[in-house]
């Protein structure tokens, strides 16, 4: 493995109803984001707040030249922030994260030194081997006891996939609760997504990548939605385990409209702009 010169990079940030809290939110990112040795800006979101978040994250922003606010008209999900942001981001990392859950903006780092190392990888339609850097690194989140019963039964579980099909599993690295582990098997049945918290929203991107194809869903499925495109794209992606926490995880809210067009129509590519029609 090489490593290349550090890009610089963009965080966006979706917020919503969290006024109270906005000016130590910003204030932790920018420590965080000075502390990374990199060009940076931080795009606060307003997911259609009532409560004045947006007024005071622009107050905070005007404290600091890198930091920029965004507001939706109505509440529409972290899928929606981060289209209505991707137009004005500057950088060629787009680092995501969210106010839902304690994530540490120190972890972000350790993303992005991930993002900086290429790795050999066979060329998808030659096999000859390339360079290549990730287009997605998502930070796994750890810190919460797997409790006693699933503990054991993940152990019988890895047990037999090791002698039976050959194959060695790590742990759960920690408990999200046991719908999001059913989320979790079934995205990765269902969407080829291979990650152990694909619902993580702290999560660094290619901006190139995410300018590939239209961002499809709304709200929080679009943590799978960009998951799942990036297999189907063979592009590569890894997992880096974050700052461990023993706060719950919280439940990511997946709507069926979003699941139903990513499942049943998901778009690969922007369509072709409308062919211009002459006129005498």
């Amino acid at each position: 493995m090489n490593t290349s010169p550090r890009e610089a990079v963009s965080v966006v940030l979706p917020v919503r109803n969290c006024a109270a809290g906005i000016e130590a939110l910003i204030a932790n990112w920018t420590q965080g984001l000075n502390a990374v040795g990199r060009p940076w800006e931080l795009i606060v979101v307003d997911d259609g707040s009532s409560d004045g978040t947006f007024s005071k994250a622009e107050a905070a922003s005007a404290r600091g030249r890198n930091i920029r606010v965004l507001k939706l008209e109505g509440p529409t999900g972290f899928g929606a922030c981060l289209r209505l942001a991707l137009p004005e981001v500057q950088h060629p990392l787009l680092a995501t994260c969210a106010a839902d859950y304690p994530y540490t903006p120190a972890d972000l780092a350790k993303l992005l030194a991930r993002m900086d190392v290429e790795t050999e990888f066979p060329d998808p339609a030659t096999d000859a081997p390339v360079m290549r850097k990730p287009d997605i690194v998502n930070g796994c989140r750890t810190g919460v006891a797997v409790p006693a019963f699933w503990k054991n039964l993940g152990r019988l579980y890895r047990g037999f996939c090791r002698l039976a099909l050959g194959l060695p599993l790590d742990p759960v690295p920690s408990w999200y609760g046991l719908r999001e582990h059913l989320r979790s098997w079934g995205a990765w049945i269902v969407y080829g997504v291979p990650l152990e918290d694909p619902t993580s929203a702290f999560k660094v991107y290619r901006k190139a990548f995410l300018e590939r194809f239209p961002i499809q869903s709304d709200g929080d499925f679009v943590q799978i939605e960009l998951v799942a495109k990036s297999t189907f794209l063979t592009c590569i992606l890894d997992e880096i385990p974050l700052t461990p926490k023993t706060t719950p995880i919280p439940h990511a809210v997946w709507s069926g409209a979003d699941r139903k067009k990513v499942f049943a129509k998901p778009q690969f590519r922007h369509p072709p702009a409308p062919a211009l029609v002459e006129t005498a």
